[in-house]
C-alpha cells in the first residue's frame, strides 16, 4: 500500500481526493491523522503552481513520505482573473461584511472550530464575489475555477505537477448545500448533464467528473497508479 499525504486542512478537498483514488493501493492521509500540529507552509506564490509545489516538497521532506499538495481557486474575468491564488482569503481585511455569518470567519478556528471556521469564510468570500459583481451582466460574468495538484517524493523531490480548469459563470445567488468554497455561485458550462446547476447542486460523482481538481487528479492518476504498483511489487 502507498500512504500519501494530502497537505491540506480542508476537508472538503480531503474527501474529494479520497473519492478520486478508490480503487488504487493509496493510501490517503492528512494533518489530521498524525500525532502532532504540522507547521504551516506559507503559500506565498505567485501562481497556483508554485504554491502547490511548494507544499508538497515541504511536507515530503518533513514526514518523509510521498506527500501531494494543492493550489485552487477562482478566476473571474470581469475582476482581471480576481481573486486567484487569493480565493480562500478573498474577504480578509474587509469592513462592513453582510451578515453576522460572514462577521463569523474572522473569530478564527480557536473559537469556531476549523469545519465552522472555514464555512464562516467561504459566506463572506461569497458575499463579496457577489457585491463585486454587482451590475454585471450574465454574458460578462464568465469565470474558471482551477487547480494545480503537485506530488514530491519522500526526498521532497518534484515527481508531477498537473493542472486542471472548469469554466464556467458566476450566478447571482447561491443554490445547492453541497460543496464547498465558491460552489453555490458557480455554474459550469459547456458540460452535458449540468443542465445549469452550480457546483453545489450536484452529486458528490458529477461533481468529481467534471471538476478542476477532478481533471487534474485524473491527469496525476497514471503517476499514483504506478508508484502504488511499484510499492506493491516490492512488498510482495
Amino acid at each position: 500500500m502507498l500512504r500519501v499525504f494530502f497537505g491540506t486542512q480542508n476537508r472538503g478537498k480531503l474527501r474529494e481526493l479520497r473519492r478520486l483514488v478508490r480503487g488504487l493501493a493509496v493510501e490517503v492521509t492528512s494533518p489530521e491523522d498524525h500525532p502532532q500540529p504540522l507547521p504551516e507552509v506559507v503559500e506565498d506564490g505567485r501562481t497556483f503552481r508554485e504554491n502547490a509545489e511548494k507544499k508538497a516538497s515541504a511536507y515530503a521532506r518533513l514526514l518523509d513520505l510521498h506527500a501531494l499538495a494543492d493550489d485552487s481557486g477562482l478566476c473571474v474575468d470581469a475582476l482581471g482573473g480576481a481573486p486567484g491564488v487569493y480565493s480562500a482569503r478573498f474577504s480578509e481585511g474587509e469592513d462592513g461584511l453582510s451578515s453576522p455569518a460572514c462577521a463569523m470567519a474572522h473569530l478564527g478556528e480557536a473559537e469556531l472550530g476549523v469545519e465552522l471556521a472555514r464555512a464562516a469564510r467561504d459566506e463572506a468570500n461569497n458575499d463579496k464575489l457577489l457585491g463585486a459583481l454587482s451590475g454585471v451582466p450574465e454574458a460578462k460574468r464568465g469565470a474558471a475555477y482551477m487547480a494545480v495538484l503537485a506530488l514530491a517524493d519522500p526526498n521532497g523531490n518534484l515527481l508531477a505537477a498537473v493542472e486542471g480548469v472548469c469554466r464556467g459563470r458566476i450566478g447571482f445567488a447561491r443554490r445547492g448545500e453541497g460543496g464547498f468554497g465558491y460552489d453555490p455561485l458557480f455554474i459550469p458550462e459547456g458540460v452535458p448533464g449540468t443542465a445549469g446547476r452550480t457546483m453545489a447542486e450536484l452529486s458528490p460523482d458529477e461533481k468529481d467528473a467534471i471538476s478542476h481538481r477532478g481533471r487534474a487528479f485524473r491527469a496525476l492518476l497514471p503517476v499514483l497508479a504506478r508508484l502504488a504498483f511499484d510499492k506493491t511489487g516490492k512488498e510482495g
